[in-house]
């Protein structure tokens, strides 16, 4: 649209502005998950980060977690090396939303750490998204804490027929690790096609302290197709083909060494000795079909419409190490059909509208197979967890974006029935069905005051309603517990009041924000003391609050060397009259320093450091003394990459040397679901500890 490219011109003023070259200047900062349509940053009343592909690449990140480590307001949870999950200012697993491409992926995935990071080979990933505080109004359900948009590579139609591609290879010392990738791009002036793939294949990782994390390995394998058709002057379609697999995915936290047999344990026999939950395979398979139409009116509007099939195929296995063999088995399928049509037009002047509809349905009945002692545990009895479960969704939504002379406004709302339901579920008394009726909302305002100072405020309430599994699965999951669902839960709604300020003063760039959010009916998990197992019974607390601050800060120090520092500090509190203790799993603060120097060709480095606090702010009460106390700890990270010119068939080729935890401090982060009961149940539990110091190379080729 012609008002979106103005507006993108006129705040470049206030925007950071990197020098490529004598006669080349960067535009400003854009993102297009957080209003819908692509708008640079500096238009949103909310605290976005934008990481681009070649900082998804330096950071040699295993899955997605290992990416935003570090990041302001982001911080992860852990329960494996693949369960590196992101958790957005305190909120995580489906508290934040996680797209691909657009597409959610938390409506299919389990309630177990590692499932959300571990869908996309990030050596596919061009950019990533992060939109900090409540987005419901565009998302839906699962946004209220954020949301998070990986963003595949692609190209785009060109005037002359023409084929591209890019290929890497890279090797990691600490758990050595190969990877690679290959893509190419044939595009025209009316068509393109991208294919992609790539390779992931890690060993054990060290830790800081020497030793190998048992079990810590993965394997990982990824195809995309990606094509681009205009029809007709102004129709477009797109049709999206994407696979990612993984292989050998165990959730370490869980592991627990028994003296004896117990036929009680997390809900079905258990042989003695060293037992672990893990998934042999995991798949995520999306067939997607998007229509464009720039209608070419004098209100500018475009319409887009979308649906998509996405099936997860997932194995849930607990392992022996005596026996060497499982003794509890589940392979589950969850698909889900989703639909999406967006309008975005300026029906009056200085205004862009977004309307639309969206409706999903998640789809999956799991049966698990279980052993015992009378049959050396061989798992053969077929247990139904859940009979014909669904989870459906159905939404409007309307935003409104008005453009001032020196303010932007914006003004939003939703309205969202999810219902679910099941036949029968295992161990979950009835009724089994219950419908959500849910109003999002958001408003906020940039004041464009000066280069050097735009603030911004926005009060928003975004929500989630349970998942399915929370509904309807009582069942041991992967943080060791056994958990009680409940078809009748509310959902939670988080009320976020944010005030921030962006700007450019001479060779500095910051953004700062603070934020308050209260969170009603916030879903957990209580231990049930006295249980023959390990249990919690997931619940709705009444109130919990959270509150913190983030700050980012750019200082070129040269033209060719920048000073980098963020920070991220919050509190969060169960205020359930129950409890009135701090909320369960509140990440520490942290802070980063960094020096960038880089440049289009030749030599380019770059050096960081993330120091966290010790937490010893832990929900006792809550969680049963599940949740442990955490030092503090400082770790440091140092890049050197070179960038070629053209030569030997390709375009441009880099090659990067990256040392990662250079001190090899041992730590780990506090978000980490190993209790100290299973750490000290016996031999072969290990805790988990981060990797140690490791040496990386990476080489990246265009041609």
């Amino acid at each position: 649209m012609r008002l979106r490219a103005l507006t993108a011109l006129i705040t470049t003023s206030a925007l950071p502005v990197t020098l490529l070259a004598d006669t080349s200047v960067a535009l400003p900062p854009m993102t297009v998950t957080a209003k819908g349509y692509e708008a640079a940053i500096t238009e949103t009343a909310a605290a976005v980060n934008v990481i681009e592909g070649d900082a998804v690449r330096w950071r040699q990140g295993r899955t997605l977690g290992d990416v935003l480590r570090g990041e302001p307001g982001v911080s992860v949870a852990v329960d494996g090396s693949v369960g590196v999950d992101p958790i957005i200012r305190g909120l995580k697993r489906d508290q934040v939303l996680v797209l691909v491409d657009g597409v959610r992926i938390n409506a299919m995935q389990p309630p177990a750490r590692g499932s959300l990071a571990s869908y996309v080979n990030m050596d596919l990933v061009e950019r990533i998204e992060v939109i900090r505080g409540p987005s419901s109004v565009l998302y839906g359900a699962g946004a209220m804490g954020g949301v998070i948009n990986i963003i595949t590579r692609g190209g785009g139609m060109t005037a002359e027929p023409e084929t591209r591609g890019w290929t890497s290879l890279g090797y990691s010392s600490v758990d050595t690790g190969i990877r690679g990738s290959l893509g190419a791009s044939v595009s025209g002036p009316r068509s393109v096609l991208d294919v992609s793939a790539a390779y992931l294949d890690t060993d054990d990782y060290r830790t800081g302290e020497g030793e190998r994390l048992k079990d810590s390995g993965t394997e990982q394998q990824a195809l995309h197709l990606r094509y681009r058709m205009q029809v007709a002057d102004g129709h477009e379609l797109q049709f999206r083909a994407q696979r990612d697999r993984r292989e050998d995915v165990w959730y370490l936290a869980s592991r627990r060494f028994l003296t004896a047999a117990d036929p009680e344990v997390q809900g079905g026999a258990a042989p003695a000795g060293l037992n672990t939950h893990y998934t042999p395979t995991q798949t995520r398979d999306l067939l997607e079909l998007t229509y464009d139409w720039d209608v070419g009116d004098a209100w500018e509007s475009l319409l887009s419409a979308s649906v998509y099939r996405q099936k997860l195929e997932r194995g849930n296995y607990d392992w022996s190490r005596e026996l060497r063999s499982d003794y509890r088995t589940s392979d589950t399928d969850f698909v889900t059909d989703g639909l999406r049509i967006q309008w975005e037009t300026s029906p009056f002047p200085n205004h862009v509208l977004v309307a639309g509809i969206e409706g999903w349905q998640l789809r999956a009945s799991p049966v698990s197979y279980l052993g015992s002692a009378n049959n050396d545990f061989h798992p053969e009895s077929r247990t139904p967890l859940i009979e014909r479960g669904r989870l459906e969704s159905r939404s409007l939504f309307i935003q409104d974006d008005i453009h001032l002379d020196n303010v932007t406004l914006s003004l939003g709302a939703r309205y969202d029935e999810v219902h679910g339901r099941a036949r029968e579920a295992l161990r979950v008394g009835g009724p089994l069905e219950s419908t959500d009726y849910n109003l999002s909302w958001s408003t906020g305002a940039i004041w464009h005051a000066d280069p050097a100072f735009n603030p911004y405020a926005s009060l928003s309430e975004g929500f989630r309603s349970a998942g399915l599994l929370e509904r309807y699965l009582t069942y041991a999951y992967s943080d060791g517990f056994r958990w009680q669902s409940d078809p009748q839960l509310n959902p939670e709604r988080n009320r976020t009041l944010e005030i921030g300020a962006r700007g450019e003063l001479g060779s500095t760039r910051y953004t700062v924000a603070i934020y308050e959010s209260r969170i009603k009916d916030y879903i957990g998990g209580e231990v049930l003391l006295g249980a023959q197992a390990p249990t919690k019974q997931t619940v709705n607390l009444s109130e919990a609050r959270i509150r913190g601050a983030e700050f980012s800060l750019e200082h070129d120090l040269t033209d060719r060397l920048t000073a980098l520092a963020s920070g991220t500090w919050l509190r969060g509190d169960n205020r359930d009259s129950r409890f009135d203790e701090p909320l369960y799993q509140m990440p520490p603060s942290e802070l980063s320093l960094g020096l960038l120097s880089g440049a289009p060709r030749g030599w380019q480095w770059e050096a960081r450091v993330r120091a966290v606090a010790s937490q010893d702010r832990v929900a006792e009460r809550f969680s049963n003394s599940s949740e442990r106390e955490t030092g503090g700890f400082t770790t440091a990270d140092v890049r050197v990459g070179y960038r070629f010119g053209p030569g030997g068939g390709f375009r441009e080729q880099e090659l990067t040397l990256a040392v990662t935890n250079l001190a090899d401090r041992d730590y780990r982060e506090h978000v980490n679901e190993m209790t100290s009961e299973r750490l000290a149940s016996g031999p072969g539990v290990q805790e988990l500890r981060a990797p140690g110091r490791s040496l990386g190379v990476t080489w990246v080729g265009e041609f």
